[in-house]
């Protein structure tokens, strides 16, 4: 039996809960758009001047990265890109460093930023060329054996 958190917290306004996430219908080429929406954003972020002032990386913008960082790990947990989740879930160690000191902030911080998601695009494009080469038509092959096994039967209505 449930308890009475779990039956309360299913009610809540705005609570996705897991049932919730299994009934949606999002197709794999909404995932990646919504994952290459995340990316963008992420990449808009630490493009305005990281590298040669990382003080230009306020507790606003450390913050909206994070956030974009949660939704794209979602979405390639969704779309079952095992790579860019573990990708994201080691990532998401130095935003949180970020984000509890700001005094941390580098130029080395800020470039691990800005390269994530150059990584991170790069691991999407593998993961479609990988799932179009799953999903492509395999040729019939015959073996000798399967040869033999025709002509016996040719053979035989004739």
């Amino acid at each position: 039996m449930r308890n009475m958190q779990y039956l309360t917290s299913k009610h809540r306004i705005g609570v996705t809960t897991p049932a919730r996430l299994e009934q949606r219908a999002d197709t794999s080429e909404d995932l990646v758009a919504a994952a290459v929406d995340a990316l963008n954003e992420m990449g808009s972020i630490t493009a305005h001047q990281c590298f040669t002032h990382p003080e230009t990386l306020t507790e606003d913008r450390i913050t909206a990265y994070a956030l974009a960082l949660m939704r794209l790990r979602e979405c390639a947990s969704t779309a079952g890109f095992d790579r860019l989740v573990n990708a994201c879930d080691a990532l998401a160690v130095t935003v949180s460093r970020l984000i509890e000191d700001r005094s941390c902030i580098c130029r080395e911080k800020c470039e691990a930023l800005t390269r994530f998601v150059g990584h991170a695009k790069t691991m999407i494009q593998m993961s479609i060329e990988r799932a179009k080469r799953c999903t492509l038509p395999v040729p019939e092959i015959h073996t000798p054996s399967d040869r033999v096994n025709v002509e016996r039967n040719v053979r035989a209505s004739i």
